[in-house]
This record gives structure tokens, C-alpha cells and sequence, in this order.
């Protein structure tokens, strides 16, 4: 991952490109987008998840479930967690029931103002706290619990919970019947909490229960300095960033990106943030369209991760094939290099 020499690399994960680019109809072009990915190298990379995806561009090869958590709270509270210390994942989310199952739907405090985040924040916190467990709320959207011992079992990550049977979703070991009760705790304190009795009666979803996941210790940094600069916003980007010493920058700084005092190897992981798709794909013609610019008047390589199966290389002489035929973005993400 270390760039040799004066070459300057800049790496590009863009999880979501193939979902922005479903809808995309073949006169809807992004020149500098599509420059860049036709003529550059196309090279399978595989990874079990986008998460996983970004612990291996770190250098770090963690055994069985993703230490999310950990990575959350050092990400979230600026300060590396101890060694010693399990951390997992206890974000507010929102379920639906009928008469065969229970569903979680959404999750996160988007939509509620500061009060009303407060009041659900301090429900949970209050229950947690008959447990003698403290609730870490660094975030709005994202809180985390520090536990004496690891768990025995792990707990579905929430992206793949989304739309579940929360019955199919709950974990099966013995064990597993302690967080359920406190799962349950959680869900009657939110019922009667006065944020919830308002949304119910004005047909608004309500946030009615916690989903815990992602528990493990921080892990241990690489060998190498892999990156010397971060743009990101994603959690465990930041958290690896952290723990590996690299100087972190916003993610909506990459789309004015200098790059002279970036160092020699540089990450932007762009998460998507907007419901248009339209807006979040030109934001990211601009990045190209900068990146493209630098790469002919100097030795760089930009390498463009897709998702989690697919990437990009390119340099000055990938953008000298002229044989390459320039294709629409919907044809490279839909149609070339389906997920």
C-alpha cells in the first residue's frame, strides 16, 4: 500500500457507486467519472464486506466479527479505546410489528430535534444504567457500551439487519437471553417515553428499541503507515485512521482536494450522505475531474475500489489508450461489472 519513490497514490472507496448508478439512463453522463474508470485498469478485489474491504486497505486482517465498536469510539471520542476494553455497538433504531413479526425499519435519531434526542438517549441511558453499563453517546446516530468481557456470540451488523424478522435476528446461545431481556427493558421505557407517546399520536415513526452488534477490542495498528492522510466520515475509516496515526480530514474536503500537503499516500472514502443520486454522483465528478487534473502533470496513481468487488487503476499512461472507448457510467457499473 506504500507508495515507492515520487509517485503520489490516492485511493478512492466508493461503496455505493453501483447503487447510485442503478437508476442512471445512458445520456446522463459524468465525463471525468467515466474517463477515469474506461481507461483505466479494471482488477477484481474481493472482500466479504465494504467493512472488511476497509480493514484490508489498512493492512489489518481481523479474525471473525469486525471490531465496529471499538473503531466507533475512537472514531466518535477522539481518544483510542484501552486495549483491554470490549466495546459493542448500541444504536437506536425503529421496529414495526404485525400480527406474524417484527421488523426493524430504520434506524438512527435523523429526523428528531436535540430535545427529542436527548429524552430517548436518556431512556436508554437510564435502563443501561440498572445494568451497571454506561452508554457512550458521541454521536447522534451511533452509541457504544464498554464491557468487562467479550460476548460468546455476535449479533447480525446492523446494515444486514434492516428488514429482518428481529425473531430470525436474535442470537440463539444461551447466553444471548441476557441482552435480550435488556433489549426488552429498552423497548417498554421507549413505548411510554414522551417523544414516542407524540410521534405515535401524530402517525410518525417512532424510535422504539436499541440493536446491539459490532463488539471486539481496538485492534492493533499495522506495520506501516499506510496512508499519511484520511478523508472520511465513515466511523471505521476513522477509527482506523486513528489507531494508525494518519492525519484525518472531513470527507466533504475531498471535493476541493490540494493535495501538497497530503503526503505521498492519501484515502478518500466517500459514503454517501444525500438521497439524490444525481447530486452525490456530480459531487463526485468534480473529485475525478480534480484528481485527473493532477495525474497528468505529475506521477500519481489513483485507484478507484467499487464496492467491494471491483477497482481501478490509473496513471498517465492508462489515460494514453486512446483505444479505449469512453463508456457511460451506467454501462461500467450496470452492465460490465455487475455486483
Amino acid at each position: 500500500m506504500n507508495s515507492a519513490g515520487g509517485t503520489r497514490k490516492v485511493t478512492v472507496l466508493v461503496q455505493d457507486l453501483q447503487r447510485l448508478a442503478v437508476g442512471l439512463k445512458r445520456n446522463q453522463r459524468y465525463p471525468a467519472l467515466e474517463h477515469l474508470l474506461s481507461k483505466g485498469r479494471h482488477f477484481h478485489a474481493s472482500a466479504e464486506s465494504p467493512d472488511h474491504f476497509r480493514f484490508r486497505l489498512f493492512g489489518v486482517e481481523p479474525d471473525g466479527e469486525l471490531p465496529i465498536a471499538a473503531l466507533t469510539r475512537a472514531a466518535d471520542s477522539k481518544q483510542n479505546p484501552a486495549p483491554h476494553q470490549y466495546w459493542l455497538r448500541t444504536d437506536p433504531v425503529s421496529i414495526w410489528a404485525d400480527m406474524a413479526r417484527v421488523v426493524m425499519t430504520s434506524y438512527g435519531l435523523a429526523d428528531l430535534d436535540e430535545f427529542e434526542r436527548n429524552e430517548i438517549e436518556n431512556t436508554v441511558r437510564s435502563v443501561l444504567l440498572e445494568e451497571g453499563v454506561h452508554l457512550h453517546a458521541d454521536h447522534m446516530e451511533r452509541w457504544c457500551i464498554a464491557l468487562t468481557e467479550p460476548l460468546g456470540f455476535s449479533f447480525t451488523p446492523l446494515e444486514d439487519a434492516l428488514g429482518m424478522d428481529m425473531a430470525e435476528l436474535m442470537p440463539e446461545q444461551p447466553e444471548s437471553l441476557y441482552w435480550r431481556r435488556i433489549m426488552n427493558e429498552i423497548q417498554i421505557a421507549l413505548h411510554s417515553c414522551p417523544v414516542n407517546v407524540r410521534r405515535r399520536r401524530n402517525g410518525m415513526r417512532e424510535i422504539n428499541s436499541v440493536w446491539f452488534w459490532g463488539g471486539g477490542f481496538i485492534p492493533d495498528a499495522s506495520r506501516h503507515r499506510v496512508f499519511n492522510t484520511v478523508y472520511s466520515d465513515n466511523p471505521v475509516t476513522l477509527g482506523l485512521s486513528s489507531i494508525n496515526d494518519c492525519h484525518m480530514k472531513d470527507q466533504n474536503q475531498a471535493s476541493v482536494v490540494d493535495l501538497h500537503e497530503d503526503g505521498k499516500s492519501i484515502l478518500i472514502d466517500w459514503s454517501t450522505r444525500l438521497r439524490d443520486p444525481l447530486v452525490e454522483l456530480k459531487s463526485l465528478d468534480r473529485l475525478a475531474k480534480r484528481l485527473l487534473a493532477r495525474a497528468r502533470n505529475e506521477n500519481m496513481e489513483i485507484v478507484v475500489y467499487c464496492g467491494k468487488r471491483n477497482g481501478w487503476r490509473y496513471d498517465r499512461r492508462a489515460g494514453r489508450r486512446f483505444w479505449r472507448r469512453i463508456r457511460s457510467l451506467a454501462y461500467i457499473c450496470n452492465s460490465q461489472f455487475p455486483e
